[in-house]
């Protein structure tokens, strides 16, 4: 992406806005970047003064569970045959050591850090759990994510994820807005398509069968969502794989 003639200039935008996220958080952030590929950002800060941040990433993850940087007006990078081969053959880590790492370079930040009082980024390895001092909206997000992740071969509605993570349907809804960006309804499609590319570059299931399994009731209307989403057919995606 960074050599890329066209999509180079997206990424430091992308530096940016995860660097000045950890900030107004006040603790690292893991976001994803325009390219679905997750990174994340410790501020540096001495005396109450900001020195500058350390970014770390960009790797692909096996739960896409973090929050996307949308930035406007941008060509789908999945047009371009060599940046979504390259994006395939990445290597796959796990969300459990991503977050490992993100305490790990927070342990590290606060020991050459001489006032910790003061210091926005606190020493997470007190935890007992690899979650960056998560709080209670975000395990419950996470929750929902991978809840959905499990499932999108099944039927998936506002209230049952609702009903999953003990919430009131209306609550949900504003929730996950909120937290995700984006409505439910829309990620869930995102997902089906995501799963959609997967089966067509590595299986040989016929559309209809993929669209049935991700339960479209009609190969017409997956097909639009397809095309809209990947900008060419399924057939054809499937003769670029």
């Amino acid at each position: 992406m960074r050599a890329h003639n066209y999509y180079a200039k997206y990424c430091p935008q992308c530096d940016r806005y995860c660097a000045w996220h950890a900030l107004s958080a006040s603790k690292p952030q893991i976001l994803n970047c325009y390219a679905g590929l997750s990174f994340f950002s410790v501020p540096l800060v001495e005396n109450q003064q900001v020195c500058g941040f350390i970014v770390c990433g960009k790797v692909r993850v096996k739960n896409q569970e973090y929050k996307a940087i949308d930035l406007m007006n941008i060509e789908p990078w999945e047009n371009d045959t060599a940046l979504r081969k390259a994006w395939w053959s990445l290597k796959v880590i796990d969300n459990n050591r991503l977050a490992a790492a993100v305490n790990l370079l927070s342990f590290m930040v606060n020991s050459f850090t001489s006032n910790t009082d003061t210091i926005l980024v606190e020493n997470l390895l007190t935890s007992s759990e690899t979650d960056y001092s998560l709080s209670r909206h975000e395990k419950k997000r996470i929750a929902v994510l991978r809840y959905i992740e499990a499932n999108l071969y099944s039927k998936l509605t506002l209230d049952s994820v609702a009903a999953h993570v003990c919430l009131s349907a209306n609550y949900f809804s504003r929730f996950f807005k909120k937290r995700q960006g984006i409505n439910f309804k829309t990620w869930v499609n995102q997902r089906r398509m995501h799963r959609a590319g997967e089966l067509l570059r590595n299986t040989d299931q016929t559309i209809d069968h993929i669209a049935r399994k991700l339960q479209y009731a009609q190969t017409s209307y997956f097909c639009r969502v397809f095309h809209a989403t990947y900008h060419m057919s399924p057939q054809m995606y499937r003769r670029h794989r």
